[in-house]
């Protein structure tokens, strides 16, 4: 009698984690490099752009293919202490997948899809001694909860259009803008939520900064 296959139960079987694709590559180029570079790094927000460059060989003049990937300090229980790691990580990925090396369901790695489907608060420890919790933390429990992350996204992308808009850019320059910025190209549709927040941080403190009008 034939055995039957196993259920199928990890849904991200088919999405290849970065070490085999590095592994693959030395494989088959063991003069190859891969190097990384910060692209951009705000250590206020704890911001990080990371390039990473594929080459086959030990004289190539230019990278065979590139990848990048940011990530957020404050984005999970794991990039508080290793966010610039997770980025790194994530933009070698994407360089190795452009290559052609283990592609199966999208150029997206293993650790991509993880990170996407995974809250952030999922990280976080679940528990913590009652003396660590500061007082804004302690407001923070007993608030009401927080709308859902769509209508949230929208409030805050009309608040920065609005903020923009005392400053004098319309919503063209501001897509172009955050398209320069994060390297996307859909504008405030393409950046998460919580880098909507800083982006309206930004604007609001530059409005804040502006002459008083006259009454």
């Amino acid at each position: 009698m034939s055995r039957q296959a196993p259920p199928r139960n990890d849904r991200f079987e088919d999405y290849v984690p970065v070490a085999e694709r590095v592994e693959q590559f030395h494989q088959r180029f063991p003069e190859g490099r891969l190097i990384t570079t910060i692209v951009d790094h705000d250590r206020e927000s704890g911001f990080v752009l990371i390039r990473a460059e594929a080459y086959r060989h030990v004289d190539d003049a230019v990278p065979a293919a590139t990848g990048h990937a940011y990530e957020y300090k404050d984005s999970g229980y794991v990039q508080r202490t290793s966010y610039i790691e997770v980025a790194e990580t994530s933009a070698v990925g994407r360089a190795l997948a452009l290559l052609g090396f283990e592609v199966r369901r999208g150029i997206a790695s293993r650790e991509e899809m993880e990170k996407t489907a995974r809250p952030a608060q999922a990280e976080r420890p679940a528990t913590r001694a009652a003396t660590e919790v500061s007082a804004p933390e302690a407001a923070a429990a007993s608030a009401p909860e927080e709308a859902p992350a769509e209508e949230s996204a929208t409030k805050i992308d009309q608040e920065i259009l609005h903020s923009a808009g005392e400053l004098g850019y319309d919503a063209a320059k501001v897509k172009r803008w955050i398209n320069q910025k994060f390297k996307v190209t859909g504008g405030l549709e393409s950046i998460p939520l919580g880098t909507k927040r800083e982006v309206l941080k930004l604007f609001r403190e530059q409005v804040s900064q502006l002459p008083a009008k006259e009454a």
